[in-house]
């Protein structure tokens, strides 16, 4: 199968093939397709991501939006030189940005996600590899990626960090296929599998409560033939 018209298999593209063949073709492959607009909560996990893990980018990545009145020709003026200046950033207002300080200092009040974020490491390091079964390119961006190649953190806001919480997130958005993917690729592209991946999870409401969880043995087993399964169907659609 030529590989050149398709993009490298992320996480997000295994959980659209598995909802179903069309909906990755809609989202992928459509010649005609739309860039979905980013959501008011993926915006805010962006700017949380930003502040948290690449401090020193925040000004070239987050643009705060200021409060003026639009209905007026000053406010008007002011919002259109910030929409010139603020092209191609992540957009948030004013509250949103209280909201991610608030959500930073929960997790670094946190002693094992403060520890974790405080081990030399680096944010977004890409990972590359072919898999052998179907020869499909696939691809991973850790969250965090200690330098010692142990371990990958990867954070996560949430309406509801309890135990119970979480469990409900794995199954919605599939966590323990993102930990297995991420776990498989790493050790694909570096030839060394980590020993943990652990999910830090913030609320995204006061008073911001932080949990931390670690994959077990057992979650990333299932994540794993469940990606498996899902890379499988891709490879036989295309």
């Amino acid at each position: 199968v030529s590989q050149s018209r398709y993009p490298a298999v992320s996480k997000s593209h295994l959980d659209l093939i598995a909802r179903s063949p069309l909906h990755y073709w809609a989202r992928y492959i459509d010649p005609n397709r739309v860039a979905p607009e980013p959501s008011p909560q993926m915006r805010l996990g962006t700017a949380l991501h930003t502040h948290v893990l690449e401090l020193s980018r925040w000004d070239e990545e987050i643009a705060v939006a200021p409060q003026c009145d639009r209905r007026t020709k000053a406010g008007k003026e002011a919002f259109a030189a910030f929409e010139a200046s603020s092209a191609g950033k992540t957009v948030i207002t004013a509250d949103d940005a209280e909201q991610v300080m608030a959500m930073g200092r929960a997790i670094m009040r946190h002693p094992a996600a403060a520890m974790l974020l405080g081990l030399p490491g680096k944010a977004e390091t890409t990972h590359m590899w072919t898999d052998a079964i179907t020869g499909l390119e696939c691809k991973c961006r850790p969250d965090w990626f200690t330098d010692d190649g142990a371990i990958v953190v990867d954070l996560k806001t949430t309406k509801d960090a309890s135990p119970r919480g979480f469990k409900q997130s794995v199954a919605g958005f599939r966590y323990h296929c993102q930990a297995a993917w991420y776990l498989h690729g790493v050790e694909q592209s570096t030839g060394k599998r980590p020993d943990q991946f652990i999910f830090i999870c913030v609320e995204s409401s006061a008073p911001y409560a932080c949990a931390v969880y670690a994959a077990d043995a057992e979650m990333i087993e299932r994540g794993h033939e469940q990606t498996m399964r899902d890379l499988g169907k891709l490879a036989a659609c295309r």
